[in-house]
């Protein structure tokens, strides 16, 4: 069954959500796959729609809900990262308060669909502005057997390195508010600069493909390619000025402390500032976009000053 679901928020904007229901052949559990929450995220969104696709309704135990685009409308503007409505980040908001802001609002559908889940795999990527180094992340909040269904979810995807996040003040509060209510989970970032390349959009979806006979949903061995589990500290580099941004750095590239990572420069090209990695860590994402405006930093988010995102990591 497929389906668009619509809500209408106020006299101007409404949430409208694709929904895709495959129901299988034999009993089995309630798996859900979303994509598309920042809405220039691409590379899932096709795998998404190759799920659709391609999985045979006569080889499935359970059911499979597949949302290809979470943030519809945000999509059809061509928007990245904050909501076009209210300038919110959409993954930071639990559900809970549909009275709220449009993003709250749109949050609080969304679980309302997804409620039922047994296990949820939300993929992500990097925007246009952003070339990202594919790496899955792992909410550990809950019981033990939630966690550990959640690393399981992780492990068919052939990626370099699984994050284990175990702060809850490090998590988006929509994967916190799925823990809690019982719903194995993970994020996928896989996809760089809003290109959706066969290669990325082949990794989200054998991920997927992986996740459903692990939990066994689909006949057959999951795959499990080599992974590295990393839990280090994860921070951002952010500019203190409007300028523009000069990396010397690439997804991926382990940096060593002190090592130089780029440069503002004003809009001559005279030097602002320069940045040094503060320990050795791992470039997960930076901001391939030279543009920063430091001025536009709506509701406090600082995606717009971002330059590299990192975490620390270990010989």
């Amino acid at each position: 069954m497929k389906k668009i679901y619509e809500w209408k928020y106020d006299d101007n904007h409404s949430v409208k959500m694709p929904v895709a229901t495959i129901q299988g052949s034999r009993d089995g559990p309630i798996f859900t796959v979303t994509s598309g929450m920042h809405a220039g995220e691409y590379a899932g969104i096709l795998a998404a729609q190759q799920l659709i696709q391609t999985i045979d309704p006569e080889e499935l135990s359970g059911t499979i809900k597949i949302i290809p685009i979470i943030s519809l409308e945000a999509f059809m503007m061509r928007n990245m990262q904050l909501s076009p409505v209210d300038s919110r980040e959409v993954h930071y908001h639990r559900p809970g308060n549909p009275s709220g802001s449009y993003t709250e609002f749109q949050i609080d559908k969304l679980f309302e669909l997804v409620k039922d889940s047994n296990y949820l795999i939300d993929i992500h990527a990097g925007e246009f502005a952003q070339a990202l180094h594919p790496w899955v992340p792992v909410p550990l909040v809950g019981s033990e057997q939630i966690n550990s269904a959640s690393i399981s979810l992780a492990k068919g995807f052939k990626v370099d390195y699984i994050e284990l996040k175990r702060d809850p003040e490090a998590i988006p509060a929509l994967c916190v508010a799925m823990a809690e209510h019982g719903i194995p989970n993970i994020w996928v970032e896989c996809g760089k600069n809003g290109i959706p390349t066969p290669e990325h959009i082949s990794i989200n979806y054998n991920g997927v493909i992986s996740a459903l006979k692990t939990v066994g949903m689909l006949s057959g061995q999951p795959d499990r390619p080599e992974q590295k589990e990393i839990s280090g500290r994860r921070y951002q580099v952010n500019a203190g000025q409007s300028g523009v941004w000069h990396p010397a750095i690439k997804e991926g590239e382990i940096v060593q402390e002190g090592q130089y990572l780029g440069r503002l420069t004003d809009f001559f090209g005279d030097e602002l500032e320069r940045y040094y990695a503060p320990e050795q860590s791992l470039v997960l994402y930076y901001w391939t976009s030279p543009a920063i405006n430091y001025d536009r930093q709506p509701h406090g988010y600082d995606w717009h000053t971002g330059l590299i995102s990192m975490i620390t990591v270990e010989e």
